[in-house]
């Protein structure tokens, strides 16, 4: 028998050493066996943010636009707060449901922003079933950025200071259905809908969120445009308690004026119908 060519006996030990082995317990095994699961998202990194996006859906399809709203945001915000530049590192996670960011961090709403883990959630979705059944509004980009800014700048608020950073989170995208903060805080005022100041300070989350939330803005926004940044800032840190000797005044008087303001820019009044603006900013 005559000897193989030499191309031959080439491919073969070729063919040989590039066959892969397998430990026993590997072979033919999926993915998914043996309790691991197959997660497929995307990534992108601008500057500081690393963004996160499931690999279908909605969020998927418009990850380039949803990515260019947070920039904006971020960049109004920051100006806002007169911040030249935030370098803090941040993940922005969108998530397709409520359900899903609750598996992932064990919180499921439209929005929510972590000073101590640095990471930002959104829920994103057009599925009409999981926005009927969860409540779904558009993503709050600019109120959970303004959030990460905000807490950034001057530290996590403490308690008496919370009414401040949702009423500025809120202040930041001033809009509920077509409805500015201004318009929201006198319609609540004109309806004797509004919570005593107390109930703000000391326990603002028990408070029914649509008023609690727009009624802060409102005081927020006059603050800031009367008084500006630094005495905010001051108020942010300090808490409630040094309102008077922050401002010159006592919360009274100075409520006094808020509402005076409200009042001489809408002499008409303001007409909602709460039924429906009360399920939240659609």
């Amino acid at each position: 028998m005559s000897p193989l060519p030499p191309v031959f006996l080439a491919l073969t030990i070729l063919a040989v050493a590039c066959t892969p082995v397998h430990p026993p317990d590997e072979v033919a095994t999926s993915p998914e066996a043996n309790g691991w699961t197959v997660e497929r998202s995307l990534t992108k990194t601008i500057d500081n943010f690393t963004f996160h996006f499931p690999a279908e859906g909605y969020a998927y399809a418009h990850r380039d636009s949803l990515v260019a709203a947070c920039m904006q945001a971020i960049a109004r915000n920051q100006a806002m707060l007169a911040m030249d530049s935030f370098a803090v590192p941040y993940t922005i996670v969108f998530y397709p449901s409520k359900a899903a960011m609750k598996q992932a961090i064990h919180v499921g709403v439209s929005g929510h922003a972590d000073y101590w883990t640095k990471q930002v959630g959104f829920v994103a979705t057009d599925d009409p079933a999981t926005v009927e059944k969860e409540n779904i509004i558009p993503p709050p980009i600019a109120h959970e950025t303004m959030h990460m800014i905000a807490m950034e700048k001057w530290g996590y608020p403490p308690e008496s200071s919370l009414w401040m950073n949702e009423g500025l989170a809120t202040y930041a995208h001033n809009n509920c259905n077509g409805r500015t903060v201004r318009e929201i805080g006198h319609y609540l005022q004109a309806h004797t809908m509004t919570y005593p100041m107390d109930s703000l300070v000391q326990r603002f989350y028990a408070c029914d969120e649509m008023i609690a939330y727009h009624q802060s803005a409102g005081i927020v926004q006059y603050l800031l445009e009367h008084d500006g940044l630094e005495k905010f800032g001051r108020l942010w840190q300090e808490g409630f308690p040094a309102f008077a000797a922050i401002y010159g005044m006592p919360f009274p008087e100075m409520e006094a004026r808020i509402h005076a303001d409200l009042a001489q820019a809408y002499p008409d009044g303001v007409t909602i119908d709460w039924e429906t603006f009360r399920k939240g900013c659609k």
